[in-house]
C-alpha cells in the first residue's frame, strides 16, 4: 500500500513538471456546490480555492477538482471570495465552518491567509482566530484529518494603497507584517495543533519568474493552468500526510 502511495505522489509530481512547460488557457464554467458525502474532502478557503477568474467567473476545474480528479475522491469546494480566516461574514473560516456539516468528510483542507493581510488585520486577531477555528474541527469531527495550506506568493500589497504591486512576502502592510511573516505565524499555529503544513515558500508554483503566464491578473489569481499545477501539488500532499 506505501509503495502504491509513493507511486501515486511521484506520478502526480511528474505531471506537474509536465504541465508547467505545456500548458492550456481556456475558460470554465461557474463551479456548482454540492452536498458533503461521506469519504471526500472538503476545502475551505478565498476565491483562490474557489477557483476566481477574470470578469468574476469561477473555474469548474479549480484545483480542489484537479485534486478530486487526481485522487479519485468527490470533493466539496466551500471557498469563497474574500473570504478570511478573521471576520464573521458567511464567507470566513469560522462561520463557513459552523454553516456546512463535516459529518462523513475524511480530510479538511484550511487555505485561508492572504485576504488577512491585504486588508491589514492585526496578526494576533488571525492567529487567534485560526486556532479556534482548528480547536472546533478537532473537537466537533475528531476523526477528520486537518491539512493547512499557507498562502501563495503573492505579487499585489496593501500599501500605500490596496492592489499596488509589489512582493508581499517581503512587503510590510498597514499591521506592520509580511506575507512571510503571516505564514511563520499560521505555520506555528498548524504546528502546535499537529497539522500537517504545506509551505509553497521553498518551491512556490508561482514567483517572480512566472507570475504572470500562471495568474490572470498579474499578481495573485491563477489562470486555469496556474491552478492545475496547484491541485496536483496539493493533492500529491495530501496523499504524503495520509489524507485522502
Amino acid at each position: 500500500m506505501r509503495k502504491r502511495r509513493n507511486s501515486l505522489v511521484s506520478l502526480l509530481l511528474a505531471v506537474v513538471v509536465l504541465i508547467s512547460v505545456t500548458g492550456c488557457t481556456r475558460k470554465q464554467p461557474v463551479s456548482q456546490s454540492v452536498a458533503t458525502p461521506p469519504g471526500q474532502i472538503v476545502f475551505l478557503g478565498d476565491s483562490i480555492t474557489a477557483g476566481l477568474l477574470q470578469g468574476g467567473q469561477h473555474a469548474k476545474k479549480s484545483y480542489p477538482w484537479w485534486v478530486g480528479k487526481s485522487l479519485d475522491v468527490k470533493v466539496s469546494n466551500y471557498g469563497r471570495d474574500g473570504g478570511k480566516i478573521t471576520g464573521d461574514s458567511d464567507r470566513d473560516l469560522l462561520p463557513v465552518l459552523k454553516s456546512h456539516s463535516l459529518k462523513g468528510a475524511r480530510t479538511v483542507v484550511i487555505a485561508y491567509g492572504i485576504n488577512d493581510y491585504l486588508g491589514n488585520v492585526g496578526l494576533n486577531d488571525v492567529t487567534a482566530r485560526l486556532s479556534a477555528a482548528v480547536q472546533y474541527i478537532q473537537k466537533r469531527y475528531p476523526k477528520i484529518k486537518i491539512v493547512g495550506m499557507l498562502p501563495q506568493s503573492a505579487f499585489v500589497v496593501p500599501v500605500p494603497a490596496a492592489n499596488t504591486s509589489g512582493v508581499a512576502m517581503q512587503t510590510r502592510n498597514k499591521a506592520n507584517y509580511t506575507e512571510s511573516e503571516l505564514c511563520d505565524n499560521l505555520n506555528t499555529v498548524y504546528q502546535k495543533a499537529n497539522v500537517p503544513v504545506l509551505d509553497w515558500r521553498t518551491d512556490s508554483v508561482i514567483n517572480s519568474g512566472n507570475v504572470d503566464q500562471l495568474t490572470w491578473d498579474g499578481g495573485l489569481h491563477p489562470n486555469v493552468e496556474g491552478y492545475q499545477i496547484i491541485g496536483l501539488r496539493v493533492a500529491a500532499f495530501i496523499l504524503q500526510n495520509g489524507g485522502a
